[in-house]
């Protein structure tokens, strides 16, 4: 099944249904009660803090905050990315097609309000050493690490896509001090 932005609704995987009724059935707390608990502990999920760029058709960087990030394949190097189909990064990502995301480092803590907070918008892409990437897409100079990656599967699920990227570029910084995110505050990596 397509969405309206051409992601595959995640329906079926490896030949599994997942519309048919579990067995054996399943007693399942209101909705209300599982998303409330779901959010409280996707919070203690701690994670490296990236900011996921693009450049929309027009030149217009587009940039969020986001720690739902993860390698899906070393061979072919594969990312995956969630993002929400509301965020103002979405329509240029689908038109697009290439993305890079930005892993932050602890000095980059200053960036995080303007792609972490809609309000803070109009500064995202203010602070720090931005460059042209290939396609005109954001790269962060100086990040932990930027991965530039073209779309190559998404599957809706929810508010969100799940996006595959295949990795084109990589670059890492040496000093290895990652700006992390936890229970709802920026965290630094123990022993450091």
């Amino acid at each position: 099944m397509q969405s309206p932005d051409g992601c595959e609704a995640a329906t079926a995987h490896a030949g599994i249904d997942l519309e048919a009724p579990l067995s054996p059935p399943v007693e399942r707390p209101a909705a209300e009660v599982v998303e409330s608990a779901f959010r409280a502990a996707m919070r203690l999920f701690t994670g490296t803090v990236t900011i996921v760029t693009t450049c929309a058709p027009d030149g217009e960087w587009r940039g969020i905050a986001a720690t739902a990030v993860t390698s899906v394949s070393m061979a072919p190097p594969t990312l995956l990315v969630c993002v929400n189909r509301g965020s103002s990064l979405h329509p240029a990502l689908v038109a697009t097609r290439l993305f890079c995301v930005n892993g932050m480092h602890q000095d980059h803590h200053a960036l995080m309000p303007g792609f972490s907070k809609p309000e803070h918008r109009a500064a995202r892409f203010r602070t720090g050493d931005w460059r042209h990437g290939t396609g005109g897409v954001p790269v962060l100079a100086g990040a932990q690490f930027s991965i530039l990656c073209e779309v190559v599967e998404c599957a809706s699920v929810g508010t969100h896509d799940v996006v595959l990227g295949r990795v084109l570029e990589v670059a890492t910084r040496a000093d290895w001090d990652p700006l992390l995110y936890g229970d709802g505050t920026y965290l630094r990596q123990a022993g450091r």
